[in-house]
């Protein structure tokens, strides 16, 4: 028995000799498709095409994901069938994908089935794949398929010329198999004697970081319908799993891809010179805004919560932007005929003001742009001046930057100059009474003397004219310093506004308090009135503020500046008391009444579900789990629970965190994000440093399809819907199936979806999914049911499989369905999608382990 880790890879790589040295790894944009496809199907098949380095990418990525797992080169059909080999074993597959398949496929499939935890991973040409005795015995594996492209792309080509400086331009990934040493990368510095003293490290749990459990399928999927124009908020998203299993993580990658997916639409847009669904099926314009339950947990938290939204919202806006919403709520101030409506009004104009002042206390915080755009707006006079006034013979913008922190600079000496020619009249006077005697004396002394007079006045006229154009530069000089510094009277305007606000919602609050208590309270207790009128306050004024906020989203004009969608993460929230925990989601529900937020919440699930328990403890019946499952499904339209680590997953992650830092002084470091790479190797002794924890260059974000095609049910899935009735019994129910399986659907393309649907096959993995589902939403208390499943041989029937449920309601329904001719009857039909399945319901971890 072989590990994959300690296989010389000249077994697998057709091109390298036994024993032979391997180059470095280039990292290919498929590789974390080819790990996630390993991770989530039993079955991976790289269809590559010609000269694309293939073999490598594939040993790599076993590598990065099992590497502890037994592989099986060369299988014989004899050997599967007799099921040998370990659990935790991977099949190799490479020669073996030609027309003699048909014998090796069917021991195979019963090989995976065994244990769902096996792996099969194997690579064939794209013109041997066209073959349809091929196609006919992979059709019972339903592999999932990867491409991979001869040509780099972009992204991969900027790697390897820097990798491998002496081959480039390297346009092929085939090009690196035949590289010569001579011109191959030099190797790392050795590591230091591993006996020596060292410096422990430390990875401080954070949500920061690179994925190594290859989540960016889920990531892509609930980003993706977050930002979508092509539906219409509200939504709220469950993001369910225990402490520790890194839904903070997971909420911080999906914000990178909403940003990703907006600056994309946006960029589009620019490029088209228009805005909207014609251009661009994800929105262009989305404020992202986290917000952590447990920091708040003492507080009043839907006050906290509404003030962390608004100074979101208004800290994000442009200055002008900000400034043409309050002068629109103080329109809308005058005009609202409700108390609470102008309460809410002056509210939302008063943090709006506070967010542009902020703005502007920014802006002149960072003076280095701010101050030459000042500097340039001078004139050459008033560079000179400043020149004499700091000795300098350029002055530059650092130099008015300097003058402006000057005590007593010059500001106040021209302020002081101007006072004293007020206060004292006497340079004043001087300075007329000599124009008035040069007067006289032309008078009496004639015409000869008249060049003489003329002569004095032209000196008299050239220092007031020196003078003049001094207090001209010098009030010029004067406002441009006053732009550095101290409060403009664009701010003391702001400041007087704001108070007026104030004392406005003062005597507002105090009018609705006088008000409140006159409301209709005849359903409570005399003792809980005061209760229910601070409750009332907080909770109506918190809704008549996002009213507010809404409609003038609405009426803002596509393109200037209008939001389009507020996605809002909350966080740690099962961390928090139940009384906090129900108080979130009363704040969830206030804000899934407006059309413009979008909430995602993590939290284990089986916390929210003890919360609403002990907190509606007197109004639950027998059934306390069921009430709470049913409140929950009200306020999370869409459940998903993280999956589990799996042992690779555990193997990829851990390589990760103990990966070292390469240090400064090495020569040539490999670049960032062959953290995985095993050219260079010693062989299984002592590695070498390995690079930081860097995501590889990827164009990507370049590469967004913007207007991806809407998803389609087929005619073969609408026909097998009506099966499913029994199961469905209210309105709300349906829209959570169908709306359930788009989502789980939307995570296929191309041949992985034509395998899914299998048109004409009773046992296509979209019937199972559709039961699976329509299960869980309509009885999501069948847990026995789906235990028994999982425990049982793919062969079996699921249909015995039901017949041992005794009494529970859920069995004549399954038995009906069954026996009819559409579901499937194989139990592996619905094991091999009951992982993913129970992921989007409120399922607890343990009936999650197995393919993702």
């Amino acid at each position: 028995m072989v590990l994959v880790r300690d296989v010389d890879p000249a077994h697998l790589l057709k091109n390298l000799p036994i024993g032979g040295e391997l180059h470095p790894y280039l990292p290919r944009d498929v590789d974390q498709d080819v790990r996630a496809a390993l991770s989530a199907a039993p079955f991976t098949l790289i269809v590559y095409e010609h000269n694309s380095g293939v073999r490598r990418t594939a040993y790599e990525a076993l590598l990065a994901s099992y590497p502890d797992y037994e592989l099986i080169i060369r299988p014989r059909s004899t050997d599967l069938a007799r099921q040998r080999g370990a659990a935790t074993a991977v099949v190799w597959l490479d020669d073996e994908l030609d027309a003699k398949f048909t014998d090796l496929s069917r021991p195979l499939t019963a090989w995976l089935g065994r244990h769902t935890v096996r792996r099969a991973l194997g690579v064939i040409r794209e013109d041997r794949y066209e073959s349809e005795v091929l196609r006919e015995a992979l059709g019972p594996l339903r592999p999932t398929i990867v491409r991979l492209a001869a040509g780099l792309s972009g992204g991969e080509r900027l790697v390897a010329d820097q990798m491998f400086p002496a081959a480039a331009p390297v346009r092929q990934a085939g090009q690196l198999a035949g590289l010569p040493a001579a011109i191959r990368p030099p190797k790392p510095i050795q590591s230091p004697d591993p006996f020596a003293a060292h410096v422990a490290d430390y990875r401080p749990d954070t949500d920061d970081g690179v994925d190594r459990l290859g989540i960016g399928t889920d990531v892509r999927m609930l980003a993706d319908l977050v930002v979508s124009r092509m539906i219409t908020p509200p939504l709220s998203i469950g993001l369910f799993g225990s402490w520790g299993s890194g839904k903070s993580f997971f909420m911080r990658q999906m914000q990178l891809r909403v940003r990703e997916l907006a600056d994309s639409a946006r960029t589009a847009e620019t490029e088209a010179g228009a805005h909207g669904k014609s251009v661009s099926s994800y929105c262009s314009s989305v404020r992202q805004i986290s917000f952590n339950a447990w920091h708040y947990s003492e507080a009043n938290l839907l006050a906290s919560l509404a003030t962390h939204i608004f100074d979101n919202l208004a800290a994000s806006g442009a200055e002008n932007d900000l400034q043409r919403q309050a002068d629109l709520l103080a329109e809308r101030r005058k005009t609202e005929k409700t108390l609470l409506g102008r309460l809410s009004a002056v509210r939302l104009e008063r943090r709006t003001l506070t967010a542009q002042q902020k703005q502007a206390s920014r802006r002149r915080r960072k003076p280095r742009e701010y101050v030459r755009a000042v500097f340039d707006s001078l004139t050459d006079a008033d560079k000179a001046w400043i020149a004499s006034r700091i000795g300098v013979d350029r002055p530059t913008a650092e130099d008015l930057e300097r003058l402006a922190q000057e005590t007593g600079g010059l500001r106040s000496d021209v302020a002081e100059f101007w006072r004293r020619l007020r206060q004292d009249p006497v340079p004043l006077l001087v300075l007329i009474g000599g124009l008035v005697t040069v007067l006289v004396v032309t008078l009496l002394v004639g015409r000869s003397q008249v060049s003489g007079v003329l002569g004095g006045l032209t000196v008299v006229s050239s220092v007031l004219t020196v003078v003049l154009r001094m207090r001209a530069s010098a009030e010029r000089i004067h406002q441009a310093l006053d732009k550095l510094g101290g409060p403009s009277e664009e701010d003391e305007e702001t400041e007087r506004r704001l108070a007026e606000l104030d004392a406005e919602s003062d005597r507002l609050e105090k009018a609705v308090a006088e008000l409140a208590p006159g409301l209709d309270l005849v359903s409570f207790a005399e003792s809980r009135v005061s209760d229910y009128v601070e409750h009332l306050g907080v909770v109506s004024l918190l809704r008549k503020d996002l009213e507010t906020f809404a409609t003038m989203l609405a009426e803002v004009p596509h393109g200037s500046g209008k939001i389009e969608r507020t996605v809002l993460y909350i966080d740690d929230l099962d961390r928090c008391p139940p009384k906090v925990v129900v108080q979130v989601l009363e704040a969830i529900h206030l804000l899934l009444a407006l059309p413009v937020f979008v909430v995602v919440v993590g939290v284990d699930s089986r916390w929210l579900k003890k919360a609403v328990e002990q907190h509606y403890e007197q109004m639950l019946g027998d059934d306390p789990e069921t009430f709470a499952e049913n409140y929950l499904e009200k306020i999370f339209q869409v459940p998903f629970t993280l999956s589990p680590m799996d042992d690779p997953g555990f193997a990829g992650l851990v390589r990760g965190l103990a990966e070292t830092e390469v240090p400064d002084s090495t020569p040539a470091p490999a670049p960032a994000g062959t953290g995985l790479a095993t050219g260079d190797r010693p062989p299984a002794t002592v590695a070498p440093p390995l690079p930081s924890e860097a995501p590889a260059p990827s164009s990507e974000q370049s590469t967004i399809d913007v207007r991806p095609p809407r998803l389609v049910i087929s005619s073969a899935e609408l026909d097998f819907l009506p099966t499913l009735a029994p199961f469905i019994r209210s309105p709300r129910a349906a829209k959570r199936l169908l709306n359930l399986y788009r989502l789980l659907r939307a995570r296929f393309s191309g041949e992985e979806l034509a395998g899914f649907l299998a048109d004409g096959d009773r046992e296509a993995p979209f019937r199972a999914v559709l039961v699976l589902l329509a299960v869980h939403v309509g009885h999501p208390d069948a847990v026995r049911w789906f235990t028994n499943l999982d425990g049982t041989d793919p062969g079996d029937s699921a249909l015995e499989i039901v017949s041992s449920m005794n009494d529970h309601e859920l069995r004549p329904k399954l038995e009906r369905g069954l026996s009819g001719d559409s579901w499937p009857l194989l139990a592996g039909s619905y094991q091999r999608w009951l992982p993913l399945v129970n992921r989007f319901s409120f399922a607890r971890e343990r009936s999650m382990s197995g393919p993702r």
